[in-house]
């Protein structure tokens, strides 16, 4: 007898089922985002989150080294500072300008640091990419007016402390190419605004030959920061579109055998960790090679394609599955699911194929194509083997008993 709530839970499948276009393995959310291109770098706002979430996996550890390699550079070049400029010898005009360069020594270097403590304490990765554009454009714009105070002194300097703008500027990999724009515009307007305040006519036209020198040095450096950027979400792309493959059933979608049987194994676990229950449903399509002789297997596909929808509108919780296990064969995997919803979920599943209408002329069930489903709870002892065979005794026992039905095993029938 068909559960009270059934025909609301039916109603409820077919507006989803509605809604749903037909499965397609050859039409992934990453092969369509490769066939139409990411010329902007970014892609649609649900996969642009899991490429963010995907890129930000192993970033903390790479930050964390590329601030530690900033320390020890920019400490480095800061000591220098003790005995290549001597202060007794620079005149009273000069002496505020030392006072600004140890000053902005001291400010990159907590900007340095900033992100150091931040990588190690794991901040959220908005803010560390925050605090990443701050250190590129304080690490370039000091290493920048570090140039600028050693011209105006007099004093020789290394070409050298040139890396220092070049690694703030392209080197903070953590951010996207248009925060790298921003800061290497950041930078320049720098260079521009210590060029017009420069005091003598020399100073000024070596920091603006210096402007125009890494200007080009930009263009250059973004072009390979675009490509960069884009070879990397292609790979993305790539990747998420082959592991999608090989976890999915090319016909219908759904996972395949080999996702299930680690799924199961998983959640199973977890069952008896969290002391939650666990539905089991296996479903097969009644007289499938009958129906194949007679229509062909292009329309026994279509079949299979319409029986995994109503499946997949069966689950709902995060851990629910829905997975093609055999040639006609499908499995419902319910977590946290009471026997009671379990058992509705089932007859649901039953009527929803069953609602479909597909002609099924050699079915001596049905003029229609209509399933058999069998049913267990998972046990203390069970293993994922001993509960997939008793869930598969229950479906055999549906369809010695006429099929087209939904049986679970004896202790939980109602």
């Amino acid at each position: 007898m068909k559960h009270s709530g059934t025909t609301g839970r039916i109603g409820r499948i077919n507006r989803m089922l509605q809604i749903r276009p037909p499965l397609q393995a050859s039409t992934t959310k990453y092969a369509q985002q490769l066939r139409r291109g990411f010329r902007w770098l970014r892609f649609d706002a649900p996969l642009e989150a899991e490429y963010r979430a995907y890129s930000h996996s192993d970033e903390y550890v790479r930050v964390l080294w590329f601030s530690a390699l900033c320390l020890l550079l920019w400490g480095g070049y800061g000591l220098f500072d003790l005995w290549r400029i001597d202060a007794a010898r620079l005149g009273a005009g000069q002496q505020p300008l030392l006072t600004a360069l140890r000053v902005t020594r001291v400010a990159v270097t907590v900007a340095i640091a900033l992100v150091l403590v931040g990588a190690l304490w794991r901040a959220p990765m908005r803010w560390l990419h925050g605090a990443l554009m701050g250190l590129g454009v304080a690490l370039s714009c000091g290493a920048a007016f570090a140039v600028y105070a050693y011209k105006v002194f007099g004093v020789p300097h290394e070409t050298a402390v040139l890396v220092m703008i070049m690694l703030g500027l392209f080197s903070p990999f953590a951010i996207n190419l248009w925060a790298q724009l921003a800061m290497a515009a950041l930078y320049l307007a720098c260079v521009g605004a210590l060029a017009w305040v420069a005091p003598q006519p020399e100073v000024q036209a070596q920091m603006l030959r210096l402007g125009v020198e890494l200007a080009l040095a930009a263009l250059v450096f973004s072009f390979a920061a675009y490509w960069r950027e884009h070879q990397r979400r292609e790979q993305f792309l790539y990747r998420g579109d082959a592991h999608w493959l090989a976890m999915r059933d090319a016909l219908t979608g759904l996972y395949n055998r080999r996702m299930f049987n680690h799924h199961l194994e998983q959640v199973m676990a977890q069952a008896r960790r969290e002391g939650q229950p666990l539905a089991l449903l296996i479903v097969d399509v009644d007289h499938f090679k009958a129906y194949n002789d007679l229509h062909g297997h292009p329309q026994g596909d279509a079949v299979l394609q319409q029986v995994a929808q109503v499946g997949l509108a069966c689950i709902g919780r995060p851990l629910d599955i829905a997975a093609r296990v055999g040639g006609e064969e499908f499995a419902v995997l319910l977590y946290g699911s009471s026997a009671e919803h379990a058992r509705a979920l089932g007859q649901s599943l039953v009527a929803g194929v069953r609602q479909r209408a597909l002609a099924h002329g050699a079915s001596p069930v049905a003029d229609v194509v209509t399933v058999s489903v069998g049913g267990a709870m998972v046990q203390p002892e069970d293993r994922p083997q001993t509960l997939f065979a008793r869930a598969d005794r229950v479906l055999y026992q549906a369809k010695n008993n006429g099929r087209d039905r939904c049986h679970w095993e004896a202790a939980l029938q109602a």
